[in-house]
C-alpha cells in the first residue's frame, strides 16, 4: 500500500513540474523574432502537410513515367532446364527403343512493340492530369496553410495587444486606488471611495491572467502551424495599430475573380480527368495492334556430350537442339464485353453530370464567402474609424475626471466609469482591426490569391 501511495505521490510531482520544465527549457532557448512573413515562410518550409503534400508530387511523377515505359518496346528474356528422372523411349514397329536422353533445356528472346493502342495513350493523358491535380492540391495547402498562419499571427498579436490594454487598465485602476487611499487619509473621501477602487482594480486580475494563459495558448497554436518544437521560444513584436494604417475599403476588392481558386481548379481537373476516363472506357472496343518478334533455342541432350550449335540429330553421345527466329504483327479485336462497357461509359457520363452540378454550387458559394468577406471588412472598417474616435474620446473623458476627482468635484464612481470606458474603447479598437484583417485573409484564401 506505501508503495502504491509513492508511485501516486511521484506521478503527481511529475505532472506538477512539467510547465516548470518546459519553461525552464524555452529559457535556454534563444527566443525566434517573428515577423508575418517569416512565419510563413518557416510554415511553407517546415509544416508536415506542405511535406506531405510535395511527396504526393512526387509520387504521381513516377507513375507518369511508369505509364510512358510501356509505349518502348518490351525484351523479355527466358530459360528453362528439366531433368527427366526416366529415360525417354519411343515406339518403333512394335518396338520400344529408349533414347538416350538426360534433359530438355530451351532459351528464348522475345521482342514487343506496340503500334496502335489507344488505352496506353488515354493513360498517359490521365497521368498528366494527375500531376496537375497533385500540384493544384499542393497549392491548395500552401494557401491554407497560408491563411491559418496568418490568422494565427493575428490571434497573438490581439492577444498581446489585450493584455498589454488590461494592464494599463490595471494601471489607471491602481491609480484610482491611490487617489482615493490619499484623500481617505486627510479626510476628503470616504471609505467607500477606498473600497471600490480597490475591488475595481483587483476585479482585473483574473482577466490578466486569463488573457496571458491565452497568450501562450496562441504562442503555441502558431507553432504547430509553423512545424516548430513547443519548447521553442517565440517573439512577436509590433502590435495590431501598426496594421491600421493598411486597412481600406473593400471597394479596393470589388473586381475579384474566382478564376484562382483552388478548389474550383481542381473539380475542373476532376471533370478532364472524367472525360479521359470516358474516353479511356471507349477504347475498350477498339482493335490494338502490335508488332513482335521472338528467338527460340530448344532441345534434349545427355550427360555424354552437348552440342548447342548443330540442328540435326546427332549420335547417342551428343544432343538434339533446334532454334527459330520469328517475327509478325498481332491484331486484337474485342468481341465481348461491349454492353459491360457502354454501362460503366453511362456511369460516367453520370458522374461527369453530378460533378457539374457541384461546380455551379461551389462557384455560388464561393461567391457568397467573397461577398461576406468584404462586408465584415466594412464592418470592421467603420467598428475600428468608431472605436479609434471614441479611444480619444474615452481618454479625454477620463482627464477630465481626473482632475474633478482631485479638486473634489467628481466622484469615485464618475472616475471608475471613465477608466473602464477607456479600457473598453481600447480593446474594441484591436479586436475591430483583428476582425478587419481576419476577413481579409478569408478573402485572399477564397480567391486563391498570394
Amino acid at each position: 500500500m506505501k508503495v502504491s501511495l509513492g508511485k501516486k505521490i511521484l506521478w503527481v510531482l511529475i505532472v506538477a513540474a512539467t510547465p516548470f520544465i518546459s519553461k525552464a527549457q524555452e529559457a535556454t532557448q534563444t527566443p525566434l523574432q517573428l515577423t508575418l512573413d517569416k512565419a510563413i515562410e518557416i510554415a511553407l518550409s517546415d509544416n508536415p502537410i506542405i511535406k506531405v503534400a510535395e511527396k504526393e508530387i512526387q509520387r504521381v511523377d513516377y507513375s507518369k513515367k511508369s505509364a510512358w515505359y510501356n509505349v518502348l518496346p518490351s525484351l523479355n528474356a527466358s530459360g528453362q532446364y528439366a531433368k527427366f528422372l526416366t529415360p525417354m523411349s519411343t515406339s518403333f514397329a512394335g518396338m520400344v527403343i529408349p533414347l538416350p536422353t538426360d534433359f530438355n533445356a530451351s532459351a528464348s528472346l522475345s521482342l514487343g512493340l506496340p503500334l496502335f493502342a489507344p488505352a496506353l495513350w488515354r493513360t498517359i493523358q490521365m497521368t498528366t492530369l494527375d500531376m496537375q491535380l497533385a500540384v493544384e492540391k499542393a497549392h491548395a495547402s500552401k494557401i491554407t496553410l497560408r491563411n491559418d498562419v496568418s490568422k494565427a499571427y493575428y490571434g497573438v498579436l490581439l492577444a498581446q495587444d489585450s493584455y498589454k490594454t488590461l494592464q494599463g487598465g490595471y494601471a489607471l485602476a491602481e491609480d484610482v486606488y491611490q487617489q482615493a487611499k490619499k484623500r481617505f487619509e486627510v479626510g476628503l473621501s470616504s471609505e467607500f471611495d477606498v473600497i471600490s477602487a480597490e475591488v475595481q482594480m483587483k476585479n482585473l486580475q483574473p482577466s490578466l491572467m486569463e488573457v496571458e494563459n491565452g497568450i501562450e495558448q496562441a504562442k503555441m497554436y502558431l507553432k504547430i502551424l509553423m512545424g516548430l518544437e513547443i519548447t521553442q521560444p517565440i517573439e512577436i513584436s509590433g502590435n495590431l495599430i501598426n496594421y491600421e494604417s493598411s486597412i481600406e475599403n473593400s471597394n479596393a476588392f470589388s473586381n475579384f475573380s474566382l478564376d484562382a481558386n483552388t478548389d474550383l481548379k481542381q473539380l475542373e481537373i476532376q471533370q478532364r480527368q472524367l472525360q479521359k476516363a470516358l474516353s479511356l472506357q471507349r477504347t475498350q472496343r477498339m482493335p490494338t495492334l502490335a508488332a513482335f518478334g521472338s528467338y527460340t533455342y530448344a532441345g534434349t541432350g545427355n550427360k555424354a556430350g552437348l552440342n548447342f550449335i548443330t540442328q540435326q540429330p546427332s549420335p547417342a553421345s551428343q544432343a538434339w537442339f533446334s532454334q527459330g527466329l520469328l517475327a509478325g504483327l498481332q491484331l486484337s479485336v474485342p468481341l465481348t464485353g461491349i454492353f459491360t462497357n457502354i454501362a460503366k461509359e453511362k456511369q460516367t457520363k453520370v458522374q461527369i453530370t453530378q460533378l457539374a452540378i457541384q461546380r455551379d454550387y461551389l462557384e455560388e458559394s464561393l461567391n457568397l464567402q467573397v461577398r461576406t468577406a468584404l462586408n465584415n471588412m466594412d464592418k470592421a472598417l467603420k467598428q475600428a474609424e468608431a472605436a479609434k474616435s471614441n479611444e480619444d474620446l474615452a481618454q479625454k473623458g477620463y482627464d477630465i475626471s481626473m482632475k474633478r476627482y482631485d479638486t473634489g468635484m467628481g466622484t469615485i464612481l464618475e472616475l471608475q466609469s471613465a477608466s473602464l470606458a477607456l479600457t473598453q474603447a481600447q480593446l474594441a479598437r484591436r479586436q475591430a482591426i483583428a476582425t478587419y484583417l481576419n476577413s481579409k485573409a478569408d478573402l485572399v484564401k477564397t480567391l486563391g490569391t498570394e
